[in-house]
């Protein structure tokens, strides 16, 4: 009987935190909209509540919030683009660590960039063949080739820095602020 209250106890833990997470990024991808560099910073940072989530209950739970705030964000916020970015990329945390264990590191980091700069074309495809806003057209043909590659040159990079942030948090999340949240405890 302790058991399965204990399961419950666990289960209602769960559902409670993935479901904050979940809530907050949401907030967050809705008052990204506000700020137009947020485009890409916030899906980033709401990326980054996908790790506790990871790290206390499993991917499983992890996939189940990306997408529950993917689907919000979609259906709620001003800024499609940071929503289908969001979609595209949002989901990193939860890819990276398999993706750590790739040997050689050469060929880790080339899957990585894959990776980052597929991501990117292939929202911009969908985004363009879905939504063919004018402005987000017009802006392209204004790069032109040579800034639209140093665009997502920037972004790949950008991606290399988050990924490092996203090791240094671990620690920072399992030292400091995790000891805090008793209630996350297996054992009572």
């Amino acid at each position: 009987m302790a058991s399965e209250r204990m399961n419950a106890r666990q289960k209602s833990a769960m559902v409670a935190f993935c479901g904050m997470a979940a809530g907050l990024s949401v907030v967050v991808m809705l008052l990204g909209g506000v700020i137009p560099i947020a485009t890409y910073a916030v899906p980033m940072l709401c990326g980054t509540l996908l790790l506790p989530i990871l790290i206390e209950f499993g991917k499983t739970a992890a996939w189940t919030t990306f997408f529950s705030v993917a689907a919000l964000a979609l259906l709620l916020g001003f800024d499609k683009e940071a929503a289908f970015f969001y979609l595209f990329i949002g989901y990193y945390p939860i890819v990276k660590w398999p993706m750590d264990r790739i040997k050689p590191k050469g060929k880790r980091l080339a899957c990585k960039a894959l990776l980052f700069a597929g991501s990117i074309g292939v929202m911009y495809g969908l985004l363009y063949l879905l939504f063919p806003l004018e402005a987000m057209i017009q802006e392209w043909r204004e790069m032109g080739l040579v800034l639209s590659i140093a665009f997502i040159i920037a972004y790949v990079g950008c991606m290399f820095l988050y990924d490092g942030l996203l090791i240094r948090l671990l620690p920072v999340y399992a030292n400091r602020i995790r000891p805090k949240m008793k209630f996350l405890k297996k054992n009572g």
